[in-house]
């Protein structure tokens, strides 16, 4: 409990700085927690030849027991069409929801620490059993401290460097990702273009990972998809509400593409949004749909936030696919 509060309190102070977008958010916090187990287990007298394990165990422990957090908020927190509450009540939700992802990122790390390490001291442990086994051990392998403060200096780096990612910007992988997803409608490419002139709420049930994100909760300009049309979407979730306007810069037969002129959703703090891509390519009686996104990932560590971001992005597109297939196929 001690570890978790002081890591959380570090990563809250963190995320109201300019570094929330670096590696000390979401990486340093896991350094922290085995620092608070070591410094406990000093403080007993429980440093026996073997404690680095039993630390990388107990962090890991640790940020799946903060971990759950992301459960506790996806499963009792309010949906995102009912955020408008009151500030404070919009505080303690951003503070859950902060805290999950930063649980989340900590479980990954930790889990990973403590198996690399682990799988390490088993192999120096069957050298030593091997080659150097003293007749007097028995059947336990040598252990010492040599290897314990050895393997916390290598963690200790690891985690050091993987802390510092994003924060000089010759350190920082790349940010620009895309995603796209794509239909095949049963209906003339006429049908398509009409159902892309309104932006409304899909008639289906979303997937499920999409609600931990905030969403769309209404389109206040909605001019269609001519060239210097405006589309503004309003949208809601569990860390406030904000809107999102497109307008149309690119426009031809078979394509249509909206860029990103203004963004004050709660997504603007973790991604960049920066086109939105249609492209309708009629095959006879049917019609080839693909929406694609072009985004900037904002947060670190990326081998983390560019896989989910990449996902997300591309459940989000399936959606809008999916819906313009729907009422591009409804009968008028």
């Amino acid at each position: 409990m001690i570890a978790a509060t002081v890591a959380l309190a570090y990563a809250w102070f963190v995320s109201q700085t300019a570094l929330i977008v670096t590696g000390l958010q979401f990486v340093a916090p896991v350094a922290i927690v085995i620092g608070v187990h070591l410094l406990w287990c000093a403080g007993q007298g429980r440093l026996q030849p073997g404690f680095a394990n039993r630390l990388y165990g107990k962090a890991a422990g640790t940020a799946l027991f903060m971990a759950m957090i992301l459960l506790f908020g996806a499963v009792f927190a309010p949906q995102p069409a009912f955020a408008n509450g009151s500030e404070a009540g919009q505080l303690i939700l951003m503070v859950l929801f902060c805290a999950g992802v930063i649980a989340a990122v900590m479980f990954a790390v930790g889990a990973a620490v403590y198996v690399v390490f682990k799988v390490i001291g088993w192999t120096i442990d069957g050298i030593r059993l091997v080659f150097f086994k003293d007749p007097n051990d028995g059947d336990d392998p040598p252990q010492s401290r040599l290897f314990d403060i050895g393997s916390l200096l290598v963690c200790g780096t690891v985690l050091f460097v993987g802390s510092l990612e994003g924060l000089p910007k010759s350190y920082a992988f790349a940010t620009q990702g895309s995603a796209t997803a794509g239909q095949t409608i049963d209906a003339k490419s006429d049908a398509v273009w009409q159902a892309m002139q309104t932006a409304t709420s899909p008639d289906f049930t979303l997937p499920a990972a999409l609600d931990l994100f905030p969403q769309p909760v209404a389109v206040s300009v909605d001019e269609g998809v001519a060239l210097g049309a405006n589309r503004v979407v309003d949208f809601a979730g569990r860390e406030g509400a904000g809107a999102l306007h497109l307008q149309v810069m690119q426009a031809t037969d078979t394509a249509v593409v909206f860029e990103v002129l203004s963004d004050t959703t709660p997504y603007a703090q973790w991604i960049g949004y920066r086109a939105l891509r249609y492209r309708v390519v009629p095959q006879g009686d049917v019609t080839q749909l693909s929406v694609s996104l072009d985004f900037e990932r904002k947060l670190a560590p990326a081998w983390f936030f560019d896989p989910l971001m990449q996902k997300a992005s591309h459940l989000a597109m399936d959606v809008l696919a999916r819906d313009i297939k729907t009422r591009s196929e409804r009968p008028l």
